[in-house]
């Protein structure tokens, strides 16, 4: 194998090589089948192709308003390969503190530049009620919308390969710090960094 230099390069050779080596695996989720490295390439690719249809293009931030599961997976890895950037946020946890988490995912949210929300149905009325108070986010999605296909399924001529390389220095990740001591402060890890 050639040096992958980035998430998406080390994603697509596995893919390859391993299509069918579990990757990852989530303990207590009743019948949910480990995810295998070809299944999180394809699933990714979906997402990507319905970022693209969504205007999401090289560089544009996406947060990540999901629980660890497998959506969050094809949907970070599906940023990065319709060539965005991924900002994950926390769900919302409490109900009795929904005022205090809109204000501080909203400030997350307006730092980063985000131009997408992506949730899960269950946090959909709270991440519209981000929505107006962030310029740059054009929307919320549903997770579940977005992972409906594989890439394989796709009858579009349409493949991740058609968005710009990403480079090593590129930006893979916007990650935010919890904010416990101050205002969160969002972290820019390259792919190299990762």
């Amino acid at each position: 194998m050639e040096a992958a230099e980035t998430l998406i390069e080390v994603l697509r050779y596995r893919a390859r090589a391993d299509a069918a080596r579990r990757h990852l695996i989530f303990p207590g989720e009743a019948g949910e089948p480990a995810v295998t490295f070809g299944e999180l390439y394809e699933r990714a690719g979906g997402v990507a192709r319905e970022l693209g249809r969504r205007g999401i293009t090289n560089g544009h931030p996406v947060a990540i308003m999901l629980p660890t599961g497998p959506e969050f997976f094809y949907t970070f890895m599906g940023v990065l390969l319709a060539g965005g950037v991924p900002v994950p946020i926390y769900p919302p946890f409490r109900p009795d503190r929904i005022a205090e988490y809109a204000e501080r995912q909203s400030a997350i949210l307006a730092n980063a530049g985000a131009k997408l929300l992506v949730t899960f149905r269950q946090a959909e009325t709270v991440a519209r009620l981000l929505k107006p108070r962030v310029v740059s986010l054009n929307g919320v999605v549903n997770a579940a919308e977005l992972c409906r296909e594989k890439m394989s399924e796709v009858k579009e001529e349409w493949s991740p390969v058609q968005v710009r390389a990403a480079h090593r220095d590129d930006l893979a990740l916007l990650q935010y710090t919890s904010g416990s001591t101050g205002d969160p402060k969002g972290v820019m890890l390259t792919h190299a960094n990762v």
